[in-house]
């Protein structure tokens, strides 16, 4: 096929129904730099308000990399991948110090910034500098298998290497913005992994998996890898109104966030509530001195993470309760009102809001 013909349909399809997306106003290397670390992993819709409440708190290099490390964690909230967030901030450091404050234009110092790989040196070279340079992500690996009905598996390392070149050379000169961007967009909005609308995809015309009736057949990839049931249980610990939270240490998973005290129960095991309430008790009896006759279970939360599927067993234990922490990480007793300036992992923010209502009885009891 034509890459003339592939060009010119995409960048009028692109500059009709682009999102007005904020970085997009400007195309300010460190919006865009962050707009990027943000989307990795994570939906549209998801990260523009997480990146409209960054660029009101961080509006530049100099800010982020003046601003205090709990209050970056906090601003990534619930986002996920905190080394992400870790990552930003030491980069505007870096950045602040050997840049003068300003982003680096050349494509091997924009590598070399922590955090950053050929995607996404490549995503900011090409929409921040209009640089020629190739981007490939799920997006981009989905379209090209269509367009092109590439066979070969797209989870195995090796072969993305066709897609870099391909990819690569399909790049309008000096249009490499509106070329990258709109591919994504592409994969985003019409070539969806499931359910495409090729009915308008404006490279209908040229899809070799779609003249073949095939293209929810692309991308092949080899079999999944089976998911790990696990099951785990959360303590929320209350001593006269204050509730004990610890930080993780930084260089562990989510190193740096809080958390209430949890732990791993079982893999591939389903158990039954008492069995839950055992364990858990014998876990935090080993780690805490105190006694747990008053544990009850306060909710459930499902969480997912690399091949695991998780459901955390959230218990309370009520009532004023003398406990000395064993552990070596840093530990705190907190009020409700203490909780918004600390930076908590998805699950335990959701934590937080399942103690809402015993919160508020205690409270109340208060007045």
């Amino acid at each position: 096929m034509s890459h003339m013909s592939f060009q010119q349909k995409l960048l009028e399809w692109f500059a009709k129904y682009q999102r007005p997306l904020p970085w997009r106003k400007r195309y300010e290397p460190y919006e865009v730099w962050v707009s990027e670390i943000m989307l990795q992993q994570t939906q549209m819709d998801t990260v523009l308000p997480y990146f409209e409440r960054w660029m009101k708190n961080f509006p530049d290099i100099k800010s982020l990399a003046k601003a205090n490390s709990e209050k970056v964690l906090k601003l990534w909230e619930g986002l996920g991948y905190y080394s992400r967030a870790r990552n930003l901030h030491e980069s505007a450091k870096i950045i602040l110090k050997e840049y003068g404050g300003i982003f680096p234009s050349d494509y091997e110092n924009i590598l070399k910034i922590k955090g950053i790989g050929r995607y996404t040196a490549g995503a900011v070279a090409s929409i921040a500098f209009n640089q020629d340079k190739p981007i490939v992500d799920g997006n981009v690996l989905r379209v090209l298998s269509r367009v092109y009905a590439i066979p070969d598996p797209i989870d195995v390392q090796k072969n993305k290497e066709t897609f870099w070149t391909l990819q690569e050379s399909l790049i309008p000169k000096g249009k490499a913005r509106e070329f990258n961007q709109g591919l994504m967009e592409l994969g985003a909005l019409i070539c969806a992994s499931q359910n495409p609308s090729c009915a308008i995809c404006p490279l209908r015309a040229l899809c070799k998996a779609y003249a073949k009736g095939e293209a929810e057949n692309y991308p092949v990839k080899i079999q999944k890898k089976q998911m790990v049931k696990v099951q785990a249980a959360a303590l929320v610990l209350e001593n006269e109104g204050k509730y004990l939270i610890r930080r993780r240490p930084i260089g562990e998973i989510m190193g740096g966030l809080w958390e209430f005290p949890e732990w791993k129960l079982s893999k591939d095991k389903k158990m039954s509530l008492e069995q839950i309430q055992k364990k858990l008790k014998q876990a935090a009896g080993e780690e805490f001195d105190g006694k747990f006759e008053k544990i009850q279970p306060l909710g459930t939360i499902k969480r997912n993470y690399t091949h695991h599927l998780e459901t955390l067993h959230v218990f309370h234990h009520p009532g004023p309760v003398s406990i000395r922490p064993k552990t070596g990480w840093q530990s705190q007793w907190v009020s409700k009102k203490d909780f918004k300036k600390y930076p908590f992992s998805s699950a335990h923010a959701k934590i937080i809001k399942l103690l809402e209502p015993e919160l508020s009885a205690v409270f109340a009891e208060a007045k």
